[in-house]
């Protein structure tokens, strides 16, 4: 007797494997385009500090700039230097999600197709989660050291703050792929254990 389509349970390693693969397809098509605006514009826009710009003209009185905050300095015609920094305050975290993606896709890909609690599935899980505890703290402070070139190159005078919100997410990510990759391997072991008992 065949089972009625709407009576039929979702495979959510399918439903995982193929939102992975979209979301991996559309960030290489958004990577190399912003990539290559980076390399090839005219113009590139730098958010700089408040604090190293004279207040504008046209305010009215009374309306002063907050020197705390940030404002988009554009270069015309930017030198190789001024775009890889450019490049750098980005990219980096770019590719740790690319890398991550990857390896989850990976990841569902193997638990459909085999079992899903192999050594292999361990391996790839504690490979994401050192990813995200490496990858992404380096990403953060290497985006931040971009920021600080670029500022200084605009406006002679470094500054740039380092996201300290992003490296405890990151931190947090990275402990819980690993706390699911101890789950399952625990979930092998009792595997192993009651194969020995039946």
């Amino acid at each position: 007797m065949r089972i009625p389509d709407r009576l039929r349970r979702p495979d959510w390693l399918a439903e995982i494997q193929s939102a992975t693969a979209f979301v991996l397809a559309v960030l290489a098509v958004v990577g190399v385009a912003g990539i290559a605006m980076t390399a090839i514009g005219d113009n590139l826009t730098v958010e700089v500090p408040a604090s190293v710009v004279a207040a504008p003209d046209g305010l009215r009185p009374g309306v002063t700039v907050d020197t705390e905050g940030t404002l988009d300095a554009v270069i015309a015609q930017p030198d190789r230097a001024e775009r890889v920094a450019a490049a750098l305050t980005s990219l980096p975290t770019y590719l740790v999600v690319v890398a991550m993606l990857a390896i989850l896709y990976a990841v569902a890909r193997q638990a459909r197709r085999e079992d899903p609690f192999l050594a292999v599935t361990v391996n790839r899980l504690r490979l994401l989660a050192l990813v995200a505890l490496v990858g992404g703290p380096l990403a953060a402070v290497t985006e931040t050291v971009a920021a600080l070139d670029l500022t200084r190159r605009v406006t002679g005078d470094a500054s740039a703050s380092l996201d300290v919100t992003a490296i405890g997410l990151w931190t947090l990510a990275g402990f819980g792929f690993l706390a699911v990759a101890e789950i399952v391997n625990r979930g092998r072991a009792m595997r192993a254990e009651l194969e020995t008992v039946i």
